[in-house]
């Protein structure tokens, strides 16, 4: 994920783990463009989807599987009717991880990245532990990743599937479920209207009034 050089409004205090636990699907807004690119990331089916346990015999490899879907519910450019576009998806984990494996798609269309540098509108810059890149991404005769236009809805979007050392409990939050892995998801936007050079990136709100915490995990 390319570090991104724009400005946003600063985040707003007061948001701790602990409060983050009940969550059914994430609204992703970008943080540059004030909100002019959206997306929707969720598990599979809801809210207590947890990572599966990945077996060799009866012995536990330590790798799970954690699969989400991103819907980008972004509204078409007039100008631009196939922009903006989702271009990649990364996590921001607890820890310093790596192992990490994309499993779906299968179709050369995506590649994973460890250790991922994104830098945040008007935040330090936050380590992903794992990014899923649109291969092409930020050339602009071919539209790569996701298009525009899609309702906020799980059956609809990108399935990613990926492998790897997902940790079994999160600070704060107990129990890992997909959904609280998802707290950390960074989202990058490609053809955003009125930003430099169109790129912009987005994290979770959990409410209207700004974003979760940046880093998520200090």
């Amino acid at each position: 994920m390319k570090t991104s050089r724009l400005t946003a409004p600063a985040l707003l205090g007061g948001l701790v783990l602990g409060s983050l636990v009940a969550v059914s699907a994430h609204s992703v807004r970008s943080l540059a463009s004030a909100g002019a690119a959206t997306a929707f990331v969720a598990s599979p089916t809801a809210t207590a989807d947890a990572p599966i346990p990945v077996s060799w015999g009866t012995a536990d490899t330590g790798l799970r599987v954690v699969c989400f879907v991103v819907a980008n519910t972004s509204m078409p450019r007039a100008d631009r009717p196939d922009r903006p576009r989702v271009t990649a998806v990364g996590l921001e984990l607890p820890g310093t991880l790596s192992g990490f494996s994309l499993l779906t798609p299968r179709d050369g269309s995506w590649r994973l990245v460890e250790g991922a540098t994104a830098a945040l509108p008007d935040h330090a810059k936050v380590t992903l532990d794992l990014a899923i890149v649109a291969r092409g991404a930020g050339k602009p005769r071919k539209a790569r990743g996701v298009p525009p236009g899609q309702p906020p809805d799980r059956a609809i979007g990108t399935r990613f599937c990926v492998s790897g050392p997902f940790p079994d409990t999160l600070p704060e939050l107990g129990a890992t479920t997909i959904e609280r892995l998802l707290n950390g998801v960074v989202v990058e936007f490609d053809g955003v209207d009125g930003v430099h050079r169109g790129n912009d990136a987005g994290v979770w709100f959990p409410t209207a009034a700004g974003p979760r915490l940046i880093p998520l995990y200090p």
